[in-house]
C-alpha cells in the first residue's frame, strides 16, 4: 500500500464503520417488530390461558395439555392458518401480518447487506490482480450494489414509514399521523431521487485547449512517432493534440477541440514543455505515453471511467437523500476500497511505461524527463501564483516569457531540492508514483549529484522545432490563456477590494455595477430606495432572512429592522435574491480579505 493511502485503523474508523449503519434501520426495525410481536403473543396466551382456567367443563389434566400446547406454538404461528384467521378479530389479524413483514423485510435486508459486504469485498481482492479484472470487478459490482442500493432505499423506507407508527404505538398508545406522513414523504422522494440517479445519462464530455494534428498532415515528428511505437510494440495514434499545459498524456476517450469531437487513440503533447525537454528526453516522454497504448491502460481507462462516473452520480443522490445517508456511506465503503485498487494499479502501470521508455532510449533520458516536467510544472504555478496575489490588474501576464527566462535557473535548483523525491506529475486520468520510486524502478538515483547534472544542460527543444507551426501555435494559445488569466485576476480583485481609490472603486464597478429592482437600487455598498431617508450599507446590517409573509427582513444592531415584501420586485423577485447574495457575499469575502491580508 502507498504512503497516501489510508492507514488500516484509519480506514475502519472513517469508512468501514459508517457503512455499518446501513444495517441500522434494519436492526431497530427487527428488534421493534420481533417485540411486538412477542408481546401480543404474550397477550394472546395470557387470554388463552385465563379462559382455559376458568373452563369448568376441562378436567386439570385436560387444562394442563390445553395450556401445555397453546405455549408451545406462538399465537402469531397460529394465526397464519386460514382457518384460525378466519376466527380472530380483523385488527389483530392485521397487526400481526404486519410485524411478520416487517419482520421478514428486515431480516432479508440484514441478509443481503451482509452478503452484498461480501461480494463488495470479493470484488475490490480480485480487482487488484490486473486491468481486466479491476474492470469485471467494477463492472459486476456497480450493477448488482446499485440495485442492492435501490431496493435498500424502498425497504428501508417501509420500515422507517412502519416505524413511525408503531414505535410510539406501542410505547405511548398514541400515533402521530403528521409523523407518519412526513416519515413517507421522506421515503418517497429518495425512491424517486434513486430512480432518477439510475437512468440519467451523465455529461462525460472532454474538452480541451489545444491543435489538433491529423496524421495525414506533412509533419516530420511522424516519422519520430512511427519509429518510437515500433520500438514500445504499439500503433501509433490517430490525433496529436498540441497544447500548452504542463503534462502529456495518452486517451481513448473522444475529446472535444474547439467545438469538435475526435475519437480514437489521442496523444496530447504539451509545446510549452516540448520546448524545455532535450531530444532524447522527449523521445522517452512519447515513449512512455505509447507503452500506455501497447499495455492497453487507455483502453480500460475508456471503460471504467464510465462506471466511475456513474458510481460518484449514484452516490451523490444517496448523500442528498436524508434517510439514505446509511446507504450513501455503505456504498461509500466499496468505493473508497475499489479506489485503492484504482491507485495501485494506476501506479503499476506508471512503472510499466516508466521502464518501457527507458529500455526504448535510456534510464538518464527518462529520469531527466521526469524531473524537467515535474520542475516545469512547479515553476508555472509558482509564476502564476505570484502573479494572482498582485493586488493591482494586470495590464500584461506574460506568464510564458517569464517561465522562458526564469526555468533555466530554476531547474537545476529544482533537482537540489530535499523535498524532491515526494513530488509527483500531474495527470488527468492517473495518479502517479512520486518521483524518487519512479528514479528508482529506472535505475537512477535520487542523489542530489545525479539529478543536477541530468539538468544542468538546458533542452535543445529538438521536437518542438518538428511541429508544423510549433512557435505560432503556442503563442496564440499563451495569448488565450493570457487573457482568461487576466479576466479572471480581474475579477478576483472585485472581492477582494474595499476601494479607496478611484482605479479600484472601477474595476469593482465593472462587475457589481448599479442595478435597478423597481424603486430599489442595490450596489456593492448596499441598498438603496427613493422612499428611504438615507442608504443602508452591507458593513450595517447584522441579518438578511425570509419571513412568513414572503418579506425581506434586514435586520440592524440593536434588534431594529426594515422590511421588503418580495410581491413588489414581480417577476425579478429571484433575481434580485440571487444578486442581493452576491453583492453582499462580496462584501464580507473583501473584508475577510482585508483582515487576513493585515
Amino acid at each position: 500500500m502507498q504512503d497516501d493511502d489510508f492507514s488500516n485503523l484509519g480506514l475502519a474508523k472513517t469508512v468501514v464503520l459508517p457503512a455499518l449503519l446501513v444495517f441500522l434501520i434494519p436492526a431497530i426495525a427487527f428488534g421493534v417488530f420481533s417485540f411486538a410481536q412477542s408481546s401480543y403473543d404474550a397477550e394472546a396466551l395470557a387470554f388463552v390461558i385465563d379462559m382455559i382456567q376458568t373452563d369448568a367443563t376441562l378436567s386439570e389434566a385436560d387444562k394442563a395439555l390445553a395450556i401445555e400446547e397453546f405455549t408451545a406454538t406462538p399465537y402469531s404461528s397460529l394465526i397464519t392458518d386460514p382457518e384460525v384467521a378466519a376466527g380472530a378479530d380483523s385488527t389483530i389479524v392485521r397487526h400481526y401480518a404486519i410485524f411478520r413483514w416487517m419482520i421478514w423485510l428486515s431480516g432479508g435486508s440484514i441478509a443481503f447487506g451482509l452478503l452484498a459486504f461480501a461480494l463488495a469485498g470479493l470484488s475490490v481482492a480480485a480487482s487488484r490482480r490486473s486491468q481486466q479484472a479491476q474492470y469485471i470487478s467494477l463492472n459486476v459490482a456497480w450493477h448488482t450494489l446499485r440495485a442492492y442500493a435501490a431496493a435498500q432505499v424502498v425497504i428501508q423506507g417501509v420500515l422507517l414509514v412502519a416505524l413511525s407508527f408503531w414505535v410510539t404505538a406501542l410505547t405511548l398508545n398514541v400515533y402521530s399521523v403528521k409523523l407518519v406522513f412526513i416519515t413517507g414523504a421522506l421515503a418517497v422522494m429518495a425512491c424517486f431521487a434513486m430512480l432518477k440517479a439510475m437512468w440519467v445519462k451523465l455529461d462525460d464530455d472532454f474538452s480541451i485547449a489545444g491543435a489538433v494534428i491529423h496524421r495525414d498532415e506533412d509533419a516530420p515528428f511522424w516519422e519520430d512517432i512511427d519509429a518510437i511505437c515500433a520500438k514500445v510494440g504499439t500503433a501509433a495514434p490517430d490525433q496529436l493534440i498540441a497544447g500548452i499545459d504542463d503534462n502529456f498524456f495518452v486517451t481513448e476517450h473522444p475529446i472535444t477541440v474547439d467545438g469538435t469531437t475526435h475519437t480514437g487513440r489521442t496523444l496530447y503533447v504539451s509545446l510549452s514543455l516540448l520546448k524545455q525537454l532535450d531530444g532524447a528526453e522527449a523521445d522517452a516522454v512519447i515513449a512512455h505515453e505509447m507503452a500506455h497504448f501497447s499495455g492497453q491502460d487507455t483502453t480500460y481507462s475508456k471503460k471504467i471511467s464510465p462506471l466511475l462516473g456513474r458510481y460518484a452520480h449514484y452516490l451523490q443522490a444517496l448523500a442528498d437523500g436524508g434517510i439514505t445517508l446509511p446507504i450513501y456511506y455503505f456504498m461509500l465503503c466499496f468505493r473508497t476500497l475499489f479506489e485503492l485498487s484504482l491507485r495501485s494499479l494506476s501506479r503499476d502501470r506508471e512503472f510499466r511505461a516508466d521502464r518501457v521508455a527507458a529500455e526504448a532510449t535510456s534510464a538518464d533520458a527518462m529520469a531527466g524527463a521526469l524531473l524537467r516536467i515535474a520542475a516545469y510544472s512547479t515553476y508555472r504555478g509558482t509564476v502564476e501564483n505570484d502573479l494572482f496575489k498582485q493586488e493591482e490588474a494586470l495590464e500584461n501576464a506574460n506568464i510564458a516569457e517569464q517561465i522562458e527566462g526564469g526555468f533555466p535557473s530554476y531547474a537545476l535548483q529544482f533537482a537540489s531540492e530535499d523535498s524532491l523525491g515526494e513530488v509527483a506529475t500531474s495527470h488527468p486520468f492517473d495518479t502517479h508514483p512520486k518521483m524518487a520510486q519512479r528514479l528508482e524502478a529506472v535505475g537512477v538515483s535520487i542523489a542530489i549529484d545525479s539529478t543536477k547534472a541530468l539538468l544542468a544542460d538546458a533542452g535543445d527543444g529538438r521536437w518542438f522545432g518538428r511541429i508544423p507551426q510549433a512557435e505560432e501555435l503556442e503563442r496564440s494559445q499563451w495569448d488565450a490563456y493570457e487573457k482568461r488569466f487576466r479576466d479572471y485576476h480581474e475579477e478576483v480583485l472585485a472581492w477582494r477590494y474595499l476601494p479607496s481609490n478611484e482605479a479600484e472603486t472601477e474595476l469593482v464597478l465593472k462587475f457589481f455595477p448599479a442595478a435597478l429592482f423597481g424603486v430599489l437600487e442595490l450596489s456593492y455598498t448596499g441598498l438603496n430606495s427613493s422612499t428611504w431617508d438615507e442608504p443602508i450599507a452591507f458593513s450595517e446590517i447584522t441579518g438578511l432572512t425570509m419571513n412568513d409573509s414572503d418579506a425581506l427582513v434586514i435586520s440592524y444592531p440593536g434588534g431594529a429592522s426594515k422590511f421588503i415584501p418580495m410581491n413588489s420586485f414581480g417577476g425579478q423577485r429571484d433575481l434580485f435574491l440571487a444578486e442581493l447574495d452576491r453583492y453582499n457575499g462580496r462584501h464580507h469575502s473583501a473584508i475577510a480579505y482585508q483582515q487576513q491580508a493585515l
